[in-house]
């Protein structure tokens, strides 16, 4: 019998139900939405409401508590700054629950747990430098480094002495 046993245990053990919920947060508050059963989004909502309430106040201690989760500087800043910008002023009901269809193999509900509002959140990506330009940027530095090469004085190595052997008796 489970007396005064409370919370979803989603059968993993503490260390794997954390890691879960970790890996979920953070897709929820990257995408803006995850499709995943209802245990598992009933079991995350309450962190994403404090999480979410958390970053609409945006001081240090929020931040903290928030960093707890995502372990990530740039991530927690993303957050606060479009959390604090969407939904100024708000305490509560950040996210929301809609049916999406029943699991093929074991029919279960299959949810989209989403914010109320759309909230951009993920960081801009700086563009990657193309192949080619890699390798114009290469040719050109063995360039210099050639150029400097043959700038260098030559050093003769200076005579070695003759060393006088030894005579035996």
């Amino acid at each position: 019998m489970r007396h005064r046993i409370s919370g979803r245990h989603l059968g993993r053990d503490t260390n794997q139900r954390h890691s879960l919920y970790r890996t979920q947060l953070r897709s929820l508050f990257t995408y803006g939405y995850i499709k995943t059963t209802v245990a598992k989004a009933k079991s995350i909502v309450p962190l994403a409401e404090k999480i979410a309430a958390a970053a609409v106040k945006a001081d240090l201690n929020s931040r903290r508590y928030i960093f707890t989760f995502f372990q990530d500087r740039n991530v927690v800043n993303n957050i606060v700054t479009a959390f604090s910008a969407t939904f100024p002023g708000k305490t509560s009901n950040f996210t929301q629950l809609n049916n999406v269809k029943f699991r093929y193999g074991d029919n279960a509900l299959i949810v989209k747990l989403s914010f109320v509002k759309e909230v951009n959140t993920i960081p801009v990506v700086k563009e990657k430098v193309k192949k080619e330009d890699k390798k114009t940027v290469k040719k050109a530095v063995k360039k210099e480094v050639k150029k400097e090469v043959k700038k260098v004085v030559k050093k003769v190595p200076a005579k070695k002495k003759a060393v006088a052997k030894k005579e035996s008796k």
